[in-house]
């Protein structure tokens, strides 16, 4: 199932802003130096973008896992390279900067963790989203069908009016359906 931009929009910015947060909390922790704000920014744009680009359908478990694998990758990078500037507008060597920010050796678990805990937790929230779609076109479907079979009579050019017939609206819901006519075949 597909779905219109805005909802895809969201998607996007849910899916960043769980990335972001969770990765940004874990790397300040790890490397014990908060991330500035431009490497957060700078992270989130990137991060986003490429959430909006792969929203354009459902996607499994697996293949959240390896976007937010990408991502988590990411942002470490950006995040590290972002420290490497000092609170006090000095330049620490990139190689200073990693080493401060994978100290314990831990940095990278820290960031593949977050990565399977929150496609785990993307993917409960777009199985129930997807879910909910679905619902909602299931239930709206026999409603939209009506009003587009009325307006297609309405506004037929030389159609003279007629009463509805009963079987009529559900033609066009059953339009790909193949209808055999005949007597029953035993045997």
């Amino acid at each position: 199932m597909t779905e219109r931009p805005p909802l895809r929009t969201v998607r996007a910015g849910v899916f960043t802003s769980v990335c972001a947060s969770v990765s940004v909390a874990g790397h300040a922790l790890s490397s014990g130096h908060g991330v500035p704000l431009v490497g957060l920014l700078v992270g989130s744009a990137l991060v986003y973008g490429l959430a909006w680009a792969v929203t354009g359908r459902e996607r499994g478990l697996g293949a959240i896992t390896g976007w937010m694998a990408w991502s988590q990758s990411a942002l470490h990078l950006v995040y590290t390279t972002a420290q490497s500037v000092g609170p006090t507008g000095h330049h620490r060597s990139y190689d200073d900067a990693l080493a401060a920010a994978s100290g314990s050796g831990g940095m990278l678990a820290v960031h593949a963790v977050a990565g399977a805990v929150c496609a785990w937790w993307l993917r409960q929230g777009e199985a129930a989203l997807f879910a909910y779609l679905r619902l909602v076109a299931a239930a709206l479907l026999p409603f939209l069908t009506l009003v587009t079979t009325a307006r297609i009579r309405t506004r037929s050019p030389g159609a003279r009016p007629t009463t509805p017939r009963r079987g009529r609206a559900s033609a066009l819901y059953l339009r790909h359906s193949l209808v055999l006519r005949g007597p029953p075949v035993f045997g």
